[in-house]
């Protein structure tokens, strides 16, 4: 009978262990997925059923079809003319011997100012040489500075006086190109000084997220200053009045909900409108992506250099205008940068999630220029979104967001 139960038993459990077994696997299949996903999320890399989904979003667009379109246009100056412009500009930049810039005659700032006392341009909008008299304005571009997206130094290479250094003998930095010499007037904050028929429209265009650090920590007073709040530091509010140091705390204190060591009604409020740039706080928040875009005419045409590759975007622009795409990194002056310290960088997972969802309207902009740009292509723009993933998954991925865009048609209609 022992005998017997045994060999009963052995082959109950015969069929157990298989069923046994199969669970485990099943087990660690489902773990191994999971960690796979997490380490995919920490190591801000995006899988390839993702970039399909990119891919097809954008390339069901129109700005797909536009792209194509710009692939088989031909470029805006012949070959003749666009030789003869870089080479005047070529000699020009190798005689310059530092003198005073030029301010165009043909600007259009005095015009949508009339009633300011001293509408007059700002040093740091003119240029270190003269506009070639044959380029008529619809053959001019128009530098649509971005704040903190490495647009001083394009403007630098593109001949504006801003950021250049105090010395221009020494610190002359424009690059001999169609680019810089048809790229004639700028917009930077509240001076618009280009025309309505722009042949282009060059935005300096940074991920989101890092142009928000960017701008936070530019903005940041220096209370060993004599002046600390004069100038560009005039709002303390955000900083002093606020304690908001970081931008990780000031997401987590001044935008997450329910956290226990929550800023004041107040300054939650405030931390909310600088960052969606609907109250002055910060200089380079309130004047956003929303804020260029729609000052613009709404059918001009996009070209766009990325802070992540500008040497590339340079030369793809340079292309489309009919130039030599021989721009190379040593070629790129590097300005209004300082050292960081790593709490200035540091962002938690958490921040991170409350700054993204804030800024997705803002990241619907940025998307929306890119899709318009005509020197991106589909690679391109794919190659930018999965750099958004890394920081916004969740916003790089939608097309809205549960918060309607803001109203600033009255910020906007005070830049004209």
């Amino acid at each position: 009978m022992t005998r017997i139960a045994r060999r009963s038993t052995d082959k109950k459990n015969s069929w157990v262990a298989p069923w046994f077994g199969l669970i485990w696997i099943g087990l660690a299949l489902a773990l191994s997925a999971f960690y796979f996903w997490s380490a995919s999320r920490l190591l801000n890399t995006s899988s390839p059923v993702t970039q399909a989904s990119i891919l097809h979003a954008y390339l069901e667009s129109d700005a797909a079809v536009e792209a194509e379109e710009v692939d088989t246009a031909p470029p805006m100056f012949d070959s003749s003319f666009a030789e003869y412009l870089k080479k005047g500009l070529t000699r020009y930049i190798n005689d310059y011997d530092g003198g005073r810039p030029y301010s165009y005659k043909d600007t259009t700032y005095a015009h949508r100012h009339p009633d300011r006392e001293n509408a007059t341009l700002p040093f740091w909008f003119k240029k270190v040489f003269p506009l070639n008299k044959h380029l008529t304005p619809d053959k001019q571009g128009c530098f649509v500075h971005v704040g903190k997206a490495g647009g001083s130094t394009i403007g630098c290479m593109l001949g504006f006086v801003i950021h250049c250094g105090e010395d221009p003998k020494t610190n002359f930095q424009s690059v001999p190109s169609l680019l810089t010499a048809t790229t004639a007037h700028s917009f930077h904050r509240s001076v618009y000084d280009c025309s309505d028929e722009a042949a282009y429209y060059l935005f300096t265009i940074r991920n989101p997220l890092a142009r928000a650090l960017s701008a936070f920590n530019y903005a940041k007073p220096d209370l060993s200053e004599k002046h600390p709040f004069s100038k560009k530091f005039k709002d303390k509010e955000i900083y002093v009045d606020c304690d908001f140091w970081t931008l990780n705390d000031f997401a987590e204190r001044g935008l997450r909900k329910g956290s226990s060591n929550d800023a004041s009604d107040e300054c939650r409020d405030r931390a909310k409108k600088a960052l969606l740039g609907t109250e002055d706080n910060l200089v380079h928040w309130y004047f956003n992506y929303q804020y260029y875009y729609e000052a613009m005419p709404p059918d001009a045409d996009i070209v766009v250099i990325r802070n992540e590759h500008i040497v590339d975007d340079w030369n793809t622009v340079e292309t489309l205008l009919g130039g030599a795409a021989d721009v190379t990194k040593e070629s790129l002056p590097v300005n209004n940068q300082y050292e960081k310290k790593p709490e200035e960088i540091y962002l938690s997972d958490t921040a991170k999630v409350v700054l993204c969802e804030t800024l997705c309207n803002e990241i619907q902009v940025y998307k929306m220029i890119l899709k318009r740009a005509q020197n991106i292509k589909n690679e391109q723009y794919i190659e930018s979104m999965q750099e958004l993933i890394t920081s916004c998954p969740k916003e790089a991925m939608e097309e809205s967001c549960a918060d309607a865009k803001p109203d600033i048609s009255e910020k906007v209609n005070g830049c004209y």
